[in-house]
């Protein structure tokens, strides 16, 4: 039996029609092809009456749409209300949710298409007969609702369209599934899949934050990739009703689609209707999103053997880098021990030049004296010499002959006295100029040392600044160590999840690891406002310790015997002093310490002054920069004085501060 002939049995019928079964009734769910409507119309479900019979006990087939978007709203909820036991279940649940999700756009595919077909029957049905409607109007393109409303209303006009009844039938027929579908049949999923976005957000996370110069590539690289999928899943979904909003108000036009829809597009020649494409384009966008999950998904199962891969490599570097760093400091104290020696050599030598400074001076006068003196030696010799041997050339004289024997002998004695005198001179001063000689290679020495302590200092400073460099790499890499075990340990750790839940730290308070807090901020915001707070709470901290909140809760009974403690502890030392403690016990006690609920707390004490202080030292406005001083590029800068002059001149005349009044004329 047709499904008209059973419409027309059940109209001329007089007595109620009870739900047909299939002949899969015999299964353990019942299935009911046929579903009676409160005005008392039917509604056939193609996909149960045409099932196969292997699919006849598939749950996935037997059960209704709507019972499938309960599963998937209960399984969301459990998800919210309950811890999950680890993060593998949180993936596994939201793995199947992205399959469940993926069911239900196809089967809105198959209920939009048709059973069997796909967006290519639905272009070839639609796109030729809307061509030539199109250009019987003379319409350029139906890509608004004002234009296909238009031409709707003028092919429903036999006056205005000569051509086939039929066209104007399919527009009526696309524009109502159009509007039945997008994107009323697309909030559902879309609701869904940002909750699940919500809830990846929450849990599928990289436990890190950029500290200093500590950088973890892998974490950092998955950071980013989870900010980066975040906006374009936000996009992709804010995307379908952009565009329903574009087709009811200004247009859509083809280049808005994605790449793969608008080359579809432009291959079938839909380039002027493009709402043909909207219901295409919006499960475009909605797989486009679930491939983004399921790659955020396989991305953190990954993230923690990428981290257990960094810390095996980060600990085989550690080793290699502490043999390193050991080569670099036995060079840099075998340097540093050379110039110890040969400081040590250079002090002793300059210090014996020192001490021989004045034998030097002493010795340099000697040698000059002495040179001097046998040199005068040497030319008495010489002359003597000389006037002896004139003597003999004389012709012998009987009157002169004793006169010149007596000069003769007293010649060869002065000349005997000075040849036994000169080598005694000579080896005096040939010993003044070894000992001279000697202090000019002392000198000499000590130069050399001199350039031998320059250059070793400067190895000294090279084999420092290399150890350094070497414990500074070790150092950075150890931090990174311990951040990448941190990391894998949250990663891999049930408590995490459980503390995610419950929004707990996740570190301990004295920790050093800063990883995401809900407790400072990023920019230190509560510490800066409890500075504040405490230079100017006063004997109001007892007010503002009870306005307080505190979670997990403190009962009043409680907070009385806190300010008791405080108030003792603090008595002997100043009131600031005291504040400072309120507020540390307070942060201590309340895990979700903000500077909001600081400032909550100053508002209900009615301690607006220091509220508006903890504002503008959160918030601080912005510093305005006077413009840079205008002068004209052909003035003179020897004028630029004067010209400063006219310019205050004319504000002053401006302000109305200085009348300018005109002389009359002689």
């Amino acid at each position: 039996m047709t499904e008209s002939s059973r419409l027309r049995f059940r109209k001329s019928s007089s007595f109620s029609v009870k739900p047909i079964r299939s002949w899969a009734s015999s299964s353990s769910v019942n299935s009911e092809p046929w579903t009676l409507r409160s005005h008392g119309s039917l509604k056939l479900r193609p996909v149960l009456d045409f099932r196969m019979p292997t699919l006849a006990n598939n749950r996935q087939f037997l059960l209704p749409l709507e019972d499938i978007a309960t599963q998937t709203k209960s399984r969301l909820l459990k998800l919210e209300s309950s811890p999950p036991s680890s993060l593998r279940d949180v993936r596994h649940a939201l793995a199947s949710e992205i399959k469940t999700v993926q069911k239900r756009l196809t089967r809105l595919e198959r209920s939009y298409y048709g059973v069997g077909k796909s967006i290519n029957q639905e272009v070839k049905k639609y796109a030729m007969p809307m061509k030539i409607l199109l250009r019987m109007l003379g319409y350029f393109e139906l890509s608004s609702v004002k234009s296909v409303e238009a031409a709707i209303k003028y092919g429903s006009d036999p006056t205005r369209y000569k051509g086939d009844p039929g066209n104007v039938n399919l527009l009526k027929e696309l524009y109502a599934k159009v509007q039945t579908f997008i994107p009323v049949k697309f909030d559902e999923i879309a609701s869904d899949c940002k909750k699940m976005l919500e809830i990846m957000e929450k849990y599928c996370i990289s436990f890190y934050e950029p500290v200093g110069e500590i950088e973890v590539e892998t974490a950092l690289h998955y950071e980013t990739q989870i900010r980066s999928w975040k906006r374009v899943i936000l996009e992709t979904l804010d995307k379908i009703n952009t565009l329903i909003m574009h087709f009811k108000h200004r247009g859509v036009h083809y280049t808005m689609f994605s790449a793969t829809v608008a080359t579809f597009c432009q291959k079938s020649e839909c380039e002027t209707i493009p709402f043909l494409m909207l219901f295409a384009e919006a499960c475009t966008n909605i797989r486009t999103v679930l491939s983004i999950l399921e790659q955020w998904l396989k991305s953190d199962e990954n993230y923690s053997v990428f981290l257990q891969n960094d810390v095996s490599d980060l600990e085989r570097q550690k080793d290699e880098q502490v043999r390193t760093v050991r080569e670099a400091s036995e060079q840099y104290h075998s340097a540093l021990f050379k110039l110890n020696q040969i400081e040590t050599e250079y002090a002793k030598l300059f210090s014996e030049l020192e001490h021989l400074r004045e034998k030097e001076d002493t010795s340099e006068i000697e040698e000059t004296y002495l040179l001097n003196k046998c040199n005068e030696l040497e030319m008495d010799m010489e002359f003597k010499e000389g006037r002896r041997d004139a003597l003999s050339k004389q012709p012998l004289d009987t009157d002169s002959l004793e006169s010149l024997a007596i000069t003769w002998d007293n010649l060869n004695e002065e000349i005997r006295f000075l040849k036994d005198s000169l080598p005694a001179v000579k080896r005096q001063l040939s010993v003044v100029k070894q000992r001279r000689e000697w202090m000019r290679e002392r000198r000499n020495h000590l130069e050399k040392v001199q350039k031998e302590l320059d250059q070793q200092s400067k190895d000294v400073k090279v084999t420092s600044a290399l150890k350094g460099q070497r414990e500074a790499e070790l150092e950075i890499m150890e931090r990174t160590l311990e951040i990448s075990r941190e990391l894998l340990l949250h990663k891999t750790s049930n408590n995490s999840v459980a503390k995610i839940f419950y929004d707990l730290p996740i570190t301990a308070r004295n920790h050093k690891l800063k990883l995401p807090s809900i407790s400072n901020g990023t920019d230190g915001a509560l510490d800066k406002s409890c500075e504040v707070v405490v230079q100017s709470i006063g004997q109001d901290w007892m007010q503002l310790y009870r306005a307080l909140p505190f979670f997990p809760a403190r009962g009043a009974e409680t907070i009385e015997k806190d300010i008791a403690s405080i108030a003792v502890d603090g008595a002997r030392g100043p009131k600031s002093d005291i504040a400072g403690v309120a507020l540390a016990r307070w942060r201590r006690h309340h895990t979700r310490a903000r500077a909001e609920d600081l400032k909550q707390g100053l508002r209900a004490i009615r301690r607006l002054d220091l509220y508006r202080q903890v504002e503008l030292t959160i918030h601080p406005p912005p510093v305005e920069e006077e413009p840079p001083e205008y002068f004209p590029p052909e003035l003179d800068p020897a004028l630029w004085p004067h010209y400063r002059d006219v310019v205050k001149l004319d504000k002053l005349i401006a302000d109305k501060r200085i009348t300018v009044e005109q002389l009359p004329e002689e």
